[in-house]
């Protein structure tokens, strides 16, 4: 399957981590949802949301989630994209930068605040 859909239900299973006869208990996910806020990078975010909300009304349709967890998340704060030389970073484009240096001379905060140029 799919990436993005086996991650649509992780935070349900997050609610009741030691349930060996199921994936969670209902009771649990109403004790514990909706998460208060999701924290993400944009383009992940929107695709996994759209996933996460589908599998969580659809468990709640088959009654296998609290049918009145409606929406897993009740707020969305998005991370910016991180760019070297006006390109978006990535593994599969190998323009990464290796962190350990800064980390290692201006610690991870810097980091953190960096802007690339």
């Amino acid at each position: 399957m799919d990436t993005f859909v086996d991650s649509s239900w992780y935070f349900l299973r997050f609610c009741d981590p030691w349930n060996n006869d199921m994936p969670f208990d209902a009771s649990a996910v109403a004790a514990w949802m909706p998460v208060d806020q999701y924290i993400g990078g944009a383009e992940h975010a929107v695709l996994h949301l759209m996933y996460a909300r589908f599998v969580t009304k659809a468990l709640a349709d088959l009654e296998v989630a609290p049918a009145d967890l409606r929406e897993p998340f009740q707020r969305l704060f998005t991370q910016g994209m991180i760019r070297l030389g006006g390109a978006k970073m990535s593994k599969s484009k190998g323009n990464l930068v290796a962190p350990e240096e800064i980390i290692d001379t201006l610690g991870a905060g810097a980091l953190r605040l960096a802007h690339w140029r």
